[in-house]
Formats: structure tokens, C-alpha cells, sequence
């Protein structure tokens, strides 16, 4: 059963856009509780156990083209994460938030390599004017540092668009589920070796069964695989560019999470244009060529597979 059309696959991708905004504040709180494979392996394990419950009558189909396809894409993932999470032990939130969104510049250059053509004139428009709305939210007003945080954000920037447009290239190889599937069985031996290698004797025990933790562990855990999902069958409809500036929404939602969550406030007027400006930029992103999204486009179809 397939909710995700091409008509809704805009409306998916900007949910997406808000699950993973709020994965920061999750991430940037579970960093105080347990070091950063663990938590990245143990999100893997509850997206892994969450796949085969509730799709395992898909699970079929599997060859060596599917698995390695989806084996080398999920490698690109790990690495995104890895840099994500340093990034936010190493830097600030509004640091690291802009600089993952350089993926808005640089998914379109990988896209234009590897389909050996330019980007459209509206997709740098809209990418150009996304960074603008971003910039205002994040620095205006209160400069730009570099320190070894930025560095990781900006990799995690580069991998994380490199992820978007190959599993765009190659999602007529594999279906949702099963590069789902491939993704959290990867992510589970990487991070499950990283952590033996680095994060052996790190973990106490008290902070495992601390409420709070485990309450942040399942936000996390249902972000991972929500998104792995959602991104998986949405991208074959949306093209990568445009996937890349809806996900300018991520550092909004951080914003407005921190506020509610972590006391943060907004730093003035710009902040608040620049939200504007990046819902500006998603709303249009979100209209085909010659046509506005119709109502029709807004309701979710449920359609089955013969």
C-alpha cells in the first residue's frame, strides 16, 4: 500500500523537512546522556526492529544489484550522520543549522555532474534566495567563525546532498522498503563498529534508564525511520534540487523546538524575515511548471501494487 504519490510526494518531503529539523534539538539533548554512535546505533536498531514488524510481507525481492546499490548509498548516510553529530558536539545550533543547508547550493551541482546539464534558473533562484532567508536566522547580525564544528557540518552538507541525489538517480533500482531495510541494516554494523572503537567504557548505566532519555531515544528513533521512509519514495517524484530547498524548513523548526524547549528566543526582526523568506521559497519550490499545487494534490491517494 503506497500513500506517497507524485502529487503528494512535495507535501511528504516538507514533513520530512520538520521531522528532521526537530532531530537537532533530540540529537543535541541525547548528546548529553550517551556519546554519538551509540545513540546513532541504537535510533538504527528501533528503525530496523520498526521496518521488519510493520513491512516484512515486503521484504522480498532482494538481488545483489538492489543490495549493493543500496548498501553503497546508505554508506554515503552514515557518513552524513557521523559529520551531523560532530558537528553539533564541536559547534553552535545556528552554525551547524546553515551549514548543513549549503545542501541547497550543492545538491544542484551534483545533480548538474552527474545528468551532465545545468540547473534550472528558478532552482538557483530559489536555492540562492533559501540561503538568504537562512542567513538572516542564523548570523545576522552576529557574525561567522569557523572552528573544526563548521568544518564537520560543511561534509556533512556535502555527503548529506550527495545522499539525496544519488538515491534520486537510483530509485527505480529498489522500492521504499527494501532500501528502508538495507539502510538501517548498514547503519547498525557501521555504528555498532564505531561505537566498539571509540565509545567502549564511555556509557553509564544511570543515564540508559533515565526517563528523559528514553522518552528522546524514541523521538529520535521514529524521526529515523519516518524520514528514511518518507524520503525513500517521495525523492522518485520531486526532483532533488527541489527536495533540497523544501529542507531549508529544518532550521525553522530547530528555531521554533528550541524556543518552546530549550528557552531560546528569537534575536530580532531578521530571524523572523528570514523565516518568512524560507517559507517563501518552499511554497514556490512546491508549484509545478504552468500550475499552483491544487487541492487535489493536498489529499493523500492510497493506492495497492498488482
Amino acid at each position: 500500500m503506497n500513500i506517497i504519490t507524485k502529487n503528494n510526494a512535495q507535501i511528504f518531503l516538507i514533513l520530512n523537512a520538520i521531522l528532521w529539523g526537530s532531530s537537532y534539538i533530540w540529537s543535541k539533548m541525547l548528546l548529553g546522556f550517551l556519546p554519538q554512535f551509540s545513540i546513532l546505533l541504537i535510533c538504527a536498531i528501533f528503525g530496523f526492529c520498526s521496518t521488519v514488524v510493520l513491512f516484512r510481507k515486503k521484504l522480498q525481492g532482494f538481488s545483489k544489484k538492489i543490495v549493493v546499490t543500496c548498501v553503497l548509498i546508505s554508506l554515503i548516510s552514515v557518513i552524513s550522520n557521523t559529520f551531523c553529530m560532530l558537528a553539533l558536539k564541536n559547534t553552535s545550533g545556528s552554525n551547524t543549522a546553515f551549514i548543513v543547508q549549503l545542501s541547497i547550493v550543492i545538491t544542484p551541482v551534483i545533480m548538474a555532474v552527474l545528468e551532465r546539464k545545468s540547473p534550472s534558473r528558478k532552482t538557483i533562484l530559489l536555492a540562492m534566495t533559501a540561503m538568504v532567508g537562512i542567513y538572516f536566522i542564523t548570523f545576522a547580525g552576529k557574525g561567522f567563525s569557523i572552528n573544526m564544528g563548521d568544518i564537520f557540518a560543511l561534509f556533512n552538507a556535502i555527503f548529506f546532498s550527495l545522499f539525496i541525489a544519488l538515491q534520486n538517480k537510483f530509485s527505480n533500482v529498489f522500492t521504499a522498503v527494501q532500501f528502508t531495510f538495507i539502510q538501517h541494516s548498514t547503519n547498525i554494523v557501521s555504528f555498532l563498529a564505531l561505537a566498539l572503537i571509540f565509545e567502549t567504557g564511555k556509557i553509564a548505566f544511570s543515564n540508559v534508564v533515565n526517563p528523559v532519555f528514553l522518552l528522546l531515544i524514541c523521538l529520535n528513533a521514529a524521526v529515523t525511520i519516518f524520514t528514511s521512509l518518507f524520503q525513500s519514495s517521495a525523492i522518485k517524484f520531486v526532483r532533488p534540487e527541489n527536495a533540497a530547498i523544501t529542507y531549508a524548513l529544518e532550521p525553522v523548526v530547530t528555531a521554533t523546538l528550541g524556543i518552546l524547549l530549550l528557552g531560546e528566543r528569537f534575536t530580532g526582526i531578521l530571524t523572523v524575515i528570514g523565516c518568512v523568506i524560507i517559507l517563501f521559497t518552499i511554497i514556490v519550490s512546491a508549484f509545478k511548471k504552468g500550475k499552483a499545487f491544487s487541492r487535489h494534490s493536498l489529499k493523500l491517494r492510497i493506492t495497492t501494487k498488482a
